[in-house]
């Protein structure tokens, strides 16, 4: 497949982890470059992308194809998630790929090898816990987050409201539940997917 020289105004978002507002403000401050199609349509250059992530520390990673894996980390010191997640793959041509790290230590030191599509960590865990974890995904924008937590309804509605978690983060008590993490996979899946299409037009225009 073609790599795209130009892309969208939501693509670049997604890519860089950032509002599309604020996207749109960094090619008005000419820190990614643009141009408009006639329709007004505004298209950033790739290579803007790939410089401004050197520039302020993200790695460049190519765009993924929706045919690939989505890329899961869980980070808990109990095996228990990562092997409901290998039950639900079984037989259910799901394209997925995991990895389980034991510790929030762990997994910090090994973030940006793995980035992943979709992080799934425990908030308590000893030593460095979850939220230092999910202070580092926010800073770099990184994938999707799951928050695994075993607390009271009352105590949840404190967490909700911290201001270290990721923007969509998704707060679940354990134990998750199957049906409830296909879903939130599929909807992952078909996000890429969407991404994908946002590419191959930005190729054709």
């Amino acid at each position: 497949m073609e790599i795209a020289e130009f892309c969208g105004t939501s693509f670049a978002a997604k890519k860089l982890g950032l509002s599309v507002g604020t996207v749109q403000a960094l090619v008005e401050k000419d820190e990614l470059k643009a141009w408009k199609t006639d329709g007004g349509h505004r298209r950033i250059s790739m290579q803007s992308i790939a410089d401004y992530q050197k520039r302020y520390g993200q790695l460049e990673s190519d765009c993924k194809n929706a045919d690939s894996p989505l890329k899961v980390l869980v980070v808990d010191e109990s095996s228990a998630t990562h092997d409901l997640i290998q039950k639900m793959l079984q037989g259910k041509g799901i394209l997925i790929e995991s990895v389980w790290i034991t510790s929030a230590l762990k997994a910090l030191i090994n973030l940006q090898t793995i980035r992943p599509d979709v992080l799934i960590a425990d908030l308590n865990m000893p030593n460095v816990d979850g939220y230092e974890l999910l202070r580092t995904v926010r800073a770099n924008h990184l994938g999707s987050v799951i928050a695994l937590i075993g607390l009271t309804t009352a105590e949840l509605s404190v967490v909700n409201t911290l201001e270290t978690l990721p923007a969509h983060t998704a707060l679940v008590k354990k134990p998750v539940h199957v049906q409830w993490l296909q879903g939130y996979f599929a909807s992952q899946i078909a996000l890429r997917s969407q991404l994908s299409g946002v590419v191959a037009e930005s190729i054709e225009l």
